[in-house]
């Protein structure tokens, strides 16, 4: 069955004339680098990895613009920033609100979505769009807990997001970008972290169910099933293009570092070999001048 899904996905990037070839390799993370979590480059063939930042400031989250090329990046003092992956160039968003942590660019890349709280409390966040060229802040939830983590479907129609209480559950939900209606997936289903969607609707995560963080599938029709199976942690899942793998963070080396996952065979094999950490891949998208 997981062989037909990618065999079927490869075959509709082929059909969109992007061949194997073309599909884009490139995996951002954060590495550590004079003490701070900096933005570095690697990519599937194991290259050596680049440094891309020396801020001197801890990032909190990076995104991928459609393009391939430029990254949205977070710093932890709430500021955002354009980062242009061949030349280093880094440009200063004008953020909508204050202290955002964990926005991510939309597929088309006209806007992107993050959680906030507008009340002063941690646990009191909701999620909303804000949209670059009109400047448009849409609150697409108004729930009480926390909702977080925002994630875009791959067609930019909706955001998977988790919400919970802070007590056991962290769940997830999806909610529509036009319509703001809300729809939850898991019910009270432990913990739930790092949502990526597919381009066919299913979800890669990070959850505890098994009694120990590893990374699972939630299939369109709701079925899950737990991919690795190992006492380290296992987080932050990132699809390739294709959809064939996985690039993710684990502890089972010791360390935090980047790992990857192919769906079909479960092999596993490490990216990257930080004595300092490495976590949080994002795997770039096909290039728009390959399509």
């Amino acid at each position: 069955m997981k062989q037909r899904i990618v065999s079927a996905v490869l075959s509709a990037l082929l059909l969109g004339g992007v061949s194997q070839a073309a599909l884009a390799k490139d995996i951002a993370y954060l590495g550590v680098a004079e003490g701070y979590w900096e933005v570095w480059l690697t990519d599937s063939d194991h290259k050596k990895p680049r440094q891309l930042t020396q801020l001197g400031s801890d990032v909190s989250r990076i995104s991928w613009y459609p393009d391939g090329r430029h990254l949205l990046v977070n710093l932890h003092d709430g500021s955002l920033h354009r980062l242009d992956t061949k030349t280093g160039k880094m440009e200063a968003i004008e953020a909508p609100l204050p202290n955002i942590l964990d926005a991510v660019v939309s597929p088309k890349g006209d806007s992107l979505a993050f959680s906030l709280s507008t009340s002063g409390s941690i646990d009191d966040n909701d999620i909303y769009v804000f949209h670059f060229q009109s400047r448009k802040l849409d609150k697409l939830t108004s729930m009480p807990r926390l909702q977080h983590e925002p994630s875009w479907s791959p067609d930019g129609k909706s955001i998977y997001f988790l919400s919970g209480d802070g007590g056991q559950a962290h769940d997830i939900w999806r909610v529509d970008v036009a319509s703001r209606s809300t729809e939850q997936l898991t019910v009270n289903a432990l913990y739930h972290f790092d949502l990526a969607a597919r381009a066919d609707g299913t979800l890669a995560y990070s959850g505890n169910k098994t009694g120990n963080y590893e990374l699972w599938l939630r299939n369109p029709d709701g079925k899950t099933q737990v991919l690795t199976q190992d006492p380290a942690l296992d987080a932050r899942p990132s699809w390739s293009p294709a959809g064939e793998q996985l690039a993710f963070q684990s502890t089972r080396d010791g360390t935090m570092n980047i790992w990857l996952l192919d769906i079909a065979t479960n092999k596993e094999q490490p990216l990257t070999n930080s004595r300092e950490g490495a976590r949080q891949p994002v795997w770039a998208p096909i290039e728009e001048n390959s399509q």
